[in-house]
């Protein structure tokens, strides 16, 4: 890794977002919760959901992860209200593209998520920036059941 792949990787708008999840937010009254953890780098996730109608109405979480995962989860996080786990799974699966080298268009309300276009050439990372759209993907099955 070069310094300025690194410095790339980790813009200021990355640590920016990285700050927002640094406060736990977790919910009492969650209708699911879930943890997750990246096998590569051991990132660590705990996400809580309350959903109204279909959509997210409140999402709680305790991340212990790298800076890339608590980017990723404040945004996924301030995305996420109002919207239906579908549509908010739709967005991780574009992420898990443009990580992929896919050129992606994302819609405005998850336009942030381009900040990661750096993580292509790090492989490794990918686990902790998809970590908290696993963990909603898994949440979408609990609640199905």
């Amino acid at each position: 890794m070069t310094d300025t792949a690194l410095a790339t990787l980790y813009e200021r708008r990355v640590r920016d977002w990285a700050r927002r999840a640094r406060d736990d937010v977790r919910l009492a009254d969650a209708d699911v919760s879930v943890t997750r953890t990246s096998p590569i780098c051991g990132s660590r996730l705990t996400l809580d959901l309350r959903c109204e109608n279909g959509r997210i109405v409140a999402l709680g979480h305790r991340a212990r992860a790298c800076t890339l995962g608590m980017a990723a989860t404040a945004i996924a996080a301030a995305g996420a209200i109002g919207e239906t786990l579908a549509d908010v799974l739709t967005a991780g699966e574009a992420l898990a593209q443009l990580l992929d080298g896919a050129d992606v268009g994302f819609p405005e309300r998850w336009r942030e998520l381009e900040i990661f276009a750096a993580a292509r050439a790090f492989p490794s990372r990918r686990g902790s920036i998809l970590l908290p759209f696993d963990a909603l993907a898994e949440a979408r099955v609990l609640l199905t059941r």
